[in-house]
């Protein structure tokens, strides 16, 4: 869960971060109120997500209640796990699909998150994984317990993190997860054409 001082608490906050997740959808709500594209349902959730947590975390009940009634009707028809005020400013997910995410966990700014991803406690305690500002999880990929993941890490598809990732821009993968490059989210977009 996010520190009180990181949580949505004015309109202000609000708005910010409505409009850094809204942007990172493009135009979203294009194909009108039915949320018929994949981004427009997207850009809802993380709406709806929104407007709970700063109503929860500002006390409006009523509020509160109905816009967690609307976040839970679309988690519940599109699979996404993902509860309120664990998530920082920047929140993308790369698409509609299972998502899993435990409620003590914390994940940093600018993170984006793939379907069949799972960011879960390992069973043996509650412990949940925190996450740094700007990492990828890719595909079918979790992350179990209390492990910490440094800014700019990139997880790779169906990689199994159970150890703490401490060094920042790197790519990790595989069962149980190492390091494989220093080609962290910074380095993505230098990478050479013919990848």
């Amino acid at each position: 869960m996010l520190p009180i001082e990181k949580r949505i608490k004015t309109r202000e906050d609000l708005k910010r971060f409505i409009k850094t997740e809204r942007a990172k959808y493009g135009n979203p709500w294009g194909g009108g109120i039915l949320l018929t594209r994949e981004r427009d349902i997207l850009a809802m959730h993380n709406y709806l997500l929104r407007k709970a947590e700063y109503h929860k975390n500002v006390g409006n009940k009523i509020r509160y209640v109905l816009y967690r009634f609307g976040l839970a009707r679309l988690q519940n028809k599109y699979c996404l796990r993902i509860p309120l005020n664990c998530c920082d400013e920047g929140l993308k997910i790369m698409h509609v699909g299972p998502i899993l995410m435990n409620g003590n966990g914390r994940v940093g700014k600018n993170c984006s998150i793939h379907i069949n991803t799972g960011l879960v406690a390992n069973g043996l305690n509650s412990e949940a994984p925190t996450l740094g500002d700007g990492v990828v999880v890719g595909f079918g990929a979790v992350v179990l317990g209390g492990v910490t993941i440094a800014d700019n890490v990139a997880i790779g598809a169906n990689a199994v993190v159970t150890r703490d990732i401490l060094e920042t821009n790197v790519a990790v993968a595989g069962v149980p997860a190492k390091i494989i490059s220093n080609n962290g989210r910074l380095n993505w977009n230098n990478r050479p054409s013919n990848i």
